[in-house]
């Protein structure tokens, strides 16, 4: 018996078992290549040594982590969605899940924890909900700050607030001996409010990212999976990242609307995969005191390093 490690999830209503794509990748992939599996949902990385989710288990130890190196293992155990593939195919479909993981991961990042008006009304509660008080309070924004500074390392805008204020501050006559700079904290927090409901879906990530969507749409075509008939790990990788997209509710949802309107064949095969899932037999790992372990590990490694 095989046992997925996996994030949990507040989508289970939508039959996504993981708030994180890798996670979904890798259900997906035990699920299609007819493995004995069970999942384990948590709400830290202790049971992982790389610190990474998904983590797998086999005969009581872990002896993987993340999407890619799960799945090397399990086509070592002979479960193995890509034995029909020659070299040539494996290359190319490294090649484009290198596109899924970072293209469509970046996009995803932003619109979940970067447009203020999804993080606070659709994204936040439901982390919220998943994780539970005191852990409500500490894991949402930190995976915002994750996403920011992951965002910010590979180049890509996540915030045009610095000329904003300046032209705003010069609009509204603000100067820095006024009695209205001396009251800044309320002023600031009102412009956030208002900056909530800003319309983002213009921003450069995402048509980026449709460069992305047509490079995978023009490889599928018209096929069942991207190599054929039979579903691969190419399949199973897109599944993850294309199921966050499709299947969770935003205020803003500018990446689906992108899918459906000009990428339906992509809508198509995640809607295919999905109805081949079914519910894994779960067994909830949830831990208060795991979890609080790991925020206050990820608090303190901010200042120090921690092996």
């Amino acid at each position: 018996m095989y046992s997925l490690y996996s994030w949990g999830s507040p989508f289970a209503s939508e039959g996504l078992y993981s708030f994180d794509p890798s996670c979904l990748s890798a259900q997906a992939y035990l699920q299609l290549c007819k493995a004995e599996w069970q999942l384990h949902q948590v709400n830290s990385t202790n049971v992982s040594p790389s610190g990474c989710l998904p983590a797998l288990s086999y005969e009581g130890s872990v002896v993987e982590s993340g999407f890619w190196r799960t799945v090397q293992f399990m086509k070592n155990q002979g479960f193995n969605l890509d034995e029909s593939l020659d070299e040539e195919q494996l290359a190319q479909a490294t090649a484009y899940m290198s596109v899924i993981q970072d293209g469509l991961g970046d996009a995803i990042l932003f619109s979940w924890y970067l447009v203020s008006e999804n993080f606070a009304d659709a994204i936040r509660p439901r982390l919220a909900r998943l994780f539970g008080f005191p852990l409500s309070l500490a894991i949402p924004t930190q995976l915002q700050d994750y996403a920011r500074r992951r965002l910010k390392t590979g180049g890509i805008k996540v915030e045009q607030e610095t000329d904003e204020s300046e032209a705003t501050a010069a609009a509204d006559g603000i100067q820095s001996n006024s009695l209205r700079s001396r009251l800044p904290r309320i002023y600031l927090l009102a412009k956030e409010g208002f900056r909530r409901h800003a319309d983002k879906s213009t921003h450069s990530i995402y048509s980026q990212t449709e460069k992305y969507l047509e490079l995978l749409s023009k490889k599928l075509d018209k096929k069942q999976y991207f190599f054929g008939k039979q579903p691969t790990t190419l399949d199973t990788a897109a599944y993850g990242y294309l199921s966050m997209i499709l299947y969770v509710d935003l205020p803003q949802n500018t990446l689906k609307t992108a899918i459906i309107e000009k990428y339906a064949n992509l809508a198509a095969l995640c809607d295919r995969i999905h109805a081949q899932l079914a519910m894994p037999t779960t067994v909830s790992d949830q831990s208060l005191l795991a979890g609080i372990g790991s925020v206050v590990k990820h608090t303190i490694s901010r200042y120090a390093t921690i092996p």
